[in-house]
């Protein structure tokens, strides 16, 4: 373990382990209710971002909202509890619905709630109860995660169990296989992998075996990629969805945020992967990021033990400045135990870039040419032109992704295009080893 890794190893108990004691303690007591605010995404079940969906609590206080051009949404002044966030949206003669678990804390802003939504026929959901091998008592409080087996959608449904040790964890889609996992601080995790059916509520009791305090491997194969996308992204819903669905189709890994932070207002996000445990005694992630040659210090605990994958789209990211990030594992102890924080990932290191602008196409002499804007950072520029409109599961027409250019402009000399067509496009500048990207507007013109 290098010098840096150790130094976090050295903040572990004062820093991580006091925030997770802290906010694991739902707000309660006398002075009346107590509230705080909840904000995530709506999103459909390619992961695309669902514009004018209404987001709401239907516990007391109600609060509901609509979520934005970029899927987003913000609920304040909800009760500080364990509270289900629903979505629905008509789209024609469907229904969308989804719903997902906030933690909600006094005062505080519960972030990254996601919730999928689909078509109400597909709706399903899975009942059980929770509880614990030795004596068979009931676990009030345990957290049931369930998430496709095939990573095909990045938010994981969750639920807890009632002060019976029940839980009742609707959301899911009918056909699809999910692993279900309880977990609870204290206790090996147990799971199931079942295939939910519309219109039937599943059975699924889980039984929660004795704690195994050993340290938990390093996960493997931390990597992380920063995006900067263009402003419009959280102004105009096709926009939104085309720019979405571009990402996706360069690196199909990728997962929407709402972070808009560049000097002229645009959106940097850094997403981390890694390889999932297979293991029953992980609780969560322990997730850590420094700035530069600043100190580290400890970003989350990611309360998923099935999770891959986190989006950090934190105000603070900025372009041009460097971000390292190191993950760990907490196991069922955490974070009680010596032992219960796991060993350190590897430091991976990311610099956002800046904006991509496109200065103009032209269509003189029988040529199509792209001319932009360098980008300080970037090595090469990749242009995608699309036949139609990018939006959902619109793949590229053509691009030069195999031999990107390393100037500012770029002839197109790929399949032909026809002739008074209107074409799309976009350009996308990275840095030398593909971890940073930025993207252009996407734009349109039409073929000579």
């Amino acid at each position: 373990m290098n010098f840096v890794v150790k130094r976090i190893n050295n903040m572990k108990s004062s820093q991580i382990a006091f925030g997770i004691f802290a906010f694991t303690l739902i707000a309660c007591g006398g002075g009346g209710t107590q509230t705080g605010s909840v904000s995530g995404l709506v999103l459909d079940t390619d992961g695309n971002p669902v514009r004018g969906a209404r987001v709401y609590v239907s516990d007391s206080p109600v609060r509901e909202t609509v979520s934005n051009s970029s899927g987003s949404f913000s609920l304040t002044g909800v009760i500080a509890d364990n509270i289900q966030v629903k979505a629905s949206i008509d789209k024609g003669s469907t229904t969308f619905y989804g719903e997902n678990l906030a933690q909600v804390y006094k005062d505080e802003n519960s972030q990254s709630i996601n919730v999928i939504v689909m078509p109400l026929s597909q709706v399903s959901a899975i009942q059980g109860t929770v509880t614990e091998a030795s004596r068979g008592v009931r676990i009030q409080g345990a957290r049931i995660t369930a998430k496709p087996t095939t990573g095909s959608q990045f938010a994981s449904a969750q639920t807890v169990t009632d002060s019976n040790g029940n839980y009742y964890l609707n959301g899911l889609q009918s056909g699809v296989s999910y692993q279900i996992m309880a977990s609870f601080t204290g206790f090996r995790s147990t799971d199931a992998a079942r295939i939910p059916t519309a219109g039937i509520t599943l059975s699924q009791n889980l039984v929660l075996q004795n704690s195994v305090d050993g340290v938990l491997p390093a996960p493997a194969n931390l990597s992380a990629v920063a995006w900067t996308s263009p402003s419009e992204v959280t102004r105009d819903r096709v926009a939104a969805q085309a720019l979405s669905n571009v990402k996706k189709f360069i690196d199909a890994r990728y997962k929407p945020s709402t972070s808009r932070v560049t000097a002229n207002g645009n959106q940097v996000e850094v997403q981390l992967f890694w390889d999932k445990f297979d293991s029953l005694n992980i609780l969560g992630y322990e997730i850590w990021r420094k700035r530069g040659s600043d100190n580290w210090s400890g970003l989350d605990f990611l309360r998923d033990p099935i999770a891959e994958t986190y989006l950090d789209s934190d105000s603070a990211l900025r372009e041009n400045l460097t971000y390292s990030y190191a993950v760990a594992g907490g196991n069922s102890n955490y974070p009680d135990t010596t032992n219960s924080a796991g060993d350190f990932s590897g430091t991976v290191a990311v610099t956002p870039l800046g904006d991509m602008y496109v200065n103009s196409v032209t269509t003189g002499g029988g040529q199509v040419t792209f001319n932009w804007q360098a980008v300080t950072g970037a090595a090469n520029y990749t242009v995608y032109v699309f036949s139609e409109y990018p939006g959902v599961r619109v793949s590229s027409y053509a691009n030069n992704f195999n031999a990107p250019a390393t100037g500012t402009s770029w002839v197109y000399n790929l399949t032909p295009l026809a002739s008074g067509q209107r074409y799309y496009y976009l350009v996308m500048g990275a840095n030398s080893t593909d971890s940073a990207r930025t993207l252009s507007a996407v734009g349109s013109f039409i073929a000579p």
